[in-house]
């Protein structure tokens, strides 16, 4: 079994730190609680900022992989 590129661990985290966050944000809708808010404001965001800049850098990763950038 060969092991996975970085680049795909990578973009995994990041796929599983927007799940997270999109739970967060279906406890909000369904219940608007100020615990699942409060939550939601201080920990799924920086967890969405942080899935974000994970698939930038998976995707530049890459990109030049493939010798594109």
């Amino acid at each position: 079994m060969t092991p996975r590129p970085g680049r795909v661990r990578v973009l995994g985290i990041a796929l599983l730190l927007t799940a997270v966050f999109d739970v967060l944000a279906l406890l909000v809708f369904l219940r608007g609680t100020p615990v699942f808010f409060a939550a939601f404001m201080f920990v799924g965001q920086g967890l969405f900022v942080i899935a974000v800049l994970l698939l930038l850098g998976a995707v530049l990763a890459d990109l030049r992989a493939k010798q594109l950038l």
